[in-house]
């Protein structure tokens, strides 16, 4: 059986470090392995030291501080870094790439969203997970995102699987597209709720038949509910504000929409990006 792997991107910040430690803490609860990675940027190249030197010294440094880590899990890359995680994590077929902050102000507050860690979500094919706070990487209640289609199956038995002990909550969105264009086209009070009763019931069928679809280990704790949504990312956390949760999932297809980059910037919680 495969192990579990997960490449931690690391800037030698102190909030990075912090980051490090926690997704060490967690991978070892699960008898996973912990590959780090650091791209040097060519604009950073200085002509008095060579990469093989500045390789060297990062891992010293690396390694005054987490001893566990052994060299050949540690993988100092120059280019983009967009491209570079990218390449690590499918070179070691990782299971999760794990992004702290990339700088040394406020603990990921300001800087979460930065150009790195949109260009590093939008361009993997692993899974990332986004640390917005700083805590251990236990999480109670998941609230994952679902489209209802075989791909979200597929995300669900993902963090089933990595966070078995988990609460996994699925939510639905449904829309109703009830404007004033109804009085145009002659509908009366009564044909609208009768109208908004069938969407609600249609999308909850629908929901229940998903759930019951699903083939995740028989220890898994899985619920699902449909929410009337407004498909504005901007109203997003006030329509889920009555679920408690301290993970969002949100699984996106490879081209990652702005929607989804709209909730993962607001998101007061760690959002787990899954493909």
């Amino acid at each position: 059986m495969k192990k579990f792997i997960a490449l931690v991107t690391v800037d030698f910040s102190k909030s990075s470090f912090v980051v490090l430690e926690k997704a060490i803490s967690f991978v070892k609860s699960i008898d996973g392995e912990v590959h780090v990675v650091h791209v040097i940027e060519e604009s950073f190249f200085s002509s008095k030291h060579s990469f093989d030197s500045i390789q060297e010294s990062g891992f010293a440094k690396l390694k005054k501080d987490f001893d566990t880590i052994d060299k050949s899990n540690y993988h100092c890359a120059r280019g983009k870094i967009k491209v570079e995680v990218g390449s690590v994590a499918k070179a070691i077929d990782a299971d999760v790439i794990i992004i702290g902050n990339s700088g040394e102000t406020n603990f990921l507050s300001e800087l979460i969203m930065g150009s790195h860690t949109k260009e590093i979500v939008k361009e993997s094919k692993a899974p990332v997970l986004v640390i917005k706070n700083n805590h251990e990487l236990a999480y109670k209640d998941i609230l994952v995102l679902s489209d209802l289609s075989d791909n979200s199956k597929n995300a669900i038995t993902k963090v089933a699987n990595i966070f078995p002990t988990s609460n996994i909550k699925l939510i639905n969105l449904y829309y109703l597209p009830i404007d004033n264009r109804i009085n145009t086209y002659g509908f009366n009070e009564d044909d609208v709720l009768e109208y908004k009763a069938s969407i609600e019931k249609n999308s909850k069928d629908k929901a229940e038949s998903f759930l019951n679809s699903l083939n995740l280990p028989k220890t898994s704790k899985v619920s699902i509910s449909t929410i009337k949504s407004s498909l504005n990312p901007k109203l997003f956390k006030e329509e889920i504000s009555d679920i408690n949760f301290d993970l969002l999932v949100l699984h996106a297809t490879q081209n990652v929409s702005f929607f989804a980059f709209d909730i993962l910037e607001n998101s007061d919680t760690d959002v787990f990006i899954v493909k």
